[in-house]
């Protein structure tokens, strides 16, 4: 097997070095064939992951969901399959396709090799694998990342940062098309999802499969703060799904027309951009447990 690790060193408040480092060692030791990169400004892994895979099997992403987005990016359209060593904050591509969040766990994944078809996402010209969304989601993962530094992590910077900018929620009338069926509410937050996982592990949508070629669209429509308040920590345990304000359809391709709002992709947020999702099952390929790994 011959590899391209592309780590971003500041993931996971640079946890991403010291887990660089550690790949390098065990992968050294295994002599395995493998290069190592360093991501040095958000958007590169993308160029990186693009020139790595026309000279290796395996594009290895070790970073967040962002880190993992950008690669994908680059090299689903390669004969390449994707791996991920996880170590960022949210982490939910690793929750979605059961990968290990420790390291030595992780890259024994990889070595294993054990591909599967993904299904792809594209927003315009921008690449999704876990979601994409707008409204009150993307005022959360905001605050989450210009708060990287701050002292809570994981789980509790989401948790912290929801409470923060829930003070500030908003309603948006938005017209949805999916799959031809058009419709109109106004939502304080739209979800189009590939897993079931997002910021940093709420179940949004528990029926979500990264290969079963659909996307799940989640709305939430207008809520009192304190109803979101109280709903949101059953959805760590997909228990928000008969709330009456939310609803789930699946489909292949979503058009969402409404004023402009900034979009989140995999943890990372874009200026406003129009709102066209389709899904291209089976695109890539990527690695995951042979027995899944909570």
């Amino acid at each position: 097997m011959s590899m391209a690790i592309i780590a971003n060193p500041v993931s996971g408040r640079g946890r991403g070095v010291k887990i660089a480092e550690q790949t390098k060692q065990i992968l050294l030791t295994k002599k395995i064939d493998f290069e190592l990169l360093f991501t040095q400004y958000p958007g590169q892994a993308i160029d990186l992951a693009y020139n790595a895979s026309t000279k290796h099997e395996t594009i290895v992403a070790l970073g967040g969901d962002g880190t993992i987005r950008e690669v994908l990016e680059g090299a689903w359209q390669s004969e390449s399959t994707l791996g991920i060593i996880p170590s960022g904050t949210g982490n939910d591509y690793a929750r979605g396709l059961r990968i290990p969040r420790k390291t030595n766990a992780a890259i024994e994944t990889l070595l294993a090799n054990n591909s599967v078809p993904f299904d792809v996402c594209l927003k315009n010209k921008l690449v999704f694998g876990v979601l994409s969304s707008i409204g009150f989601p993307v005022d959360v993962i905001q605050h989450v990342n210009d708060n990287r530094q701050g002292f809570w992590k994981g789980q509790l910077a989401f948790l912290t940062s929801v409470i923060s900018t829930v003070r500030h929620l908003k309603s948006y009338p938005v017209r949805i098309t999916i799959d031809g069926q058009v419709f109109e509410k106004e939502v304080i937050g739209l979800f189009a999802m590939n897993m079931p996982y997002g910021g940093g592990g709420m179940m949004f949508t528990p029926g979500a499969s990264y290969n079963d070629g659909v996307m799940r669209l989640l709305t939430i429509d207008t809520v009192s703060k304190l109803d979101l308040s109280i709903t949101l920590p059953k959805v760590y345990f997909g228990k928000h799904t008969s709330h009456h304000a939310v609803s789930i359809l699946a489909g292949k391709e979503i058009k969402v027309e409404s004023d402009p709002l900034a979009i989140m992709l995999d943890g990372d947020v874009f200026p406003p951009l129009s709102f066209n999702a389709k899904i291209i099952p089976g695109a890539t390929r990527i690695i995951v447990p042979k027995s899944p790994v909570a």
